[in-house]
């Protein structure tokens, strides 16, 4: 058995990853010419969890756990989304979609003011352009009576949306996911002094790395957990595909689930 704290608890999870990695790989190209719509639709999604899984072991194999973490968290919320999408309503979908054709009218004319106050602009050299019909009813539906942009494309929680992919998929990798991962990362983002100390164990009270050898010991164990939860995340999305009708996944859902056990076993979280 191999600790999490160790450098060989670590590689384990890291070697867990790429075999998840590897999967998706392989699946990926029939993804892409999806029988189902919804799936052949999304693919762009599929293609920057991909992005994001390898970008996390390329940063954790040189230790820059902050930015991993960063990149994790857009693993997370990707992969909730898509698996979400994949099992919503049709109503829920449709503004997924309408939201980018908003976001691609408005970026044409963009602005930031302050106190009424125009401080950065871009827009076209030449005044206005006429956009296509859909877009304006996109841009419309995402206007609020107010004439402010509604930022969101829906009011679903990103808890509930994971909600709602457990009740179809028992035991997904999405809590845990969020739960470990999301709420820091974002501190990360936000530039908090939290966000740029939280991966060193500073505030981790009772456990505060006190030298070199426990400050390597906490980061294995980040590093573990983030390959563990990224892994698992993967395993969430192969359960998906099978439920909505990709199933030649099957086999593929199936090794997932025994990699994300025999791991576990290995490194003692079982």
């Amino acid at each position: 058995m191999a600790d999490v704290r160790t450098s060989a608890g670590t590689q384990l999870l890291a070697r867990f990853l790429d075999e998840q990695i590897n999967a998706l790989v392989s699946i990926e190209p029939v993804l892409r010419q999806s029988d189902v719509p919804r799936v052949a639709r999304l693919h762009p999604l599929v293609m920057c969890m991909l992005e994001d899984a390898i970008s996390i072991r390329l940063l954790g194999s040189d230790s820059r756990t902050n930015q991993t973490y960063v990149i994790a968290r857009a693993l997370v919320e990707r992969c909730t989304n898509y698996c979400y999408l994949l099992l919503c309503d049709e109503k829920e979908f449709t503004d997924y979609i309408d939201y980018s054709l908003n976001k691609a009218g408005r970026r044409i004319d963009r602005s930031i003011e302050v106190d009424g106050n125009v401080k950065a602009r871009i827009g076209l050299k030449d005044g206005t352009v006429e956009l296509p019909p859909q877009i304006q009813q996109a841009i419309a539906k995402f206007t609020s009576e107010r004439g402010r942009e509604k930022t969101r494309w829906t009011n679903v929680s990103l808890p509930e949306r994971a909600a709602a992919v457990e009740a179809r998929v028992k035991a997904s990798g999405l809590f845990m996911a969020l739960l470990t991962i999301y709420a820091d990362a974002s501190e990360a983002l936000h530039g908090t002094l939290y966000g740029s100390l939280f991966h060193l164990g500073v505030y981790d009270y009772g456990a505060v790395p006190h030298d070199q050898e426990s400050l390597d010991q906490h980061r294995y164990t980040t590093l573990s957990c983030l390959y563990l939860m990224s892994g698992g995340l993967l395993d969430t999305l192969f359960r998906v595909l099978v439920d909505v009708g990709e199933t030649y996944c099957t086999v593929y859902a199936e090794e997932s689930k025994k990699r994300f056990r025999t791991v576990s076993v290995q490194t003692g979280l079982a």
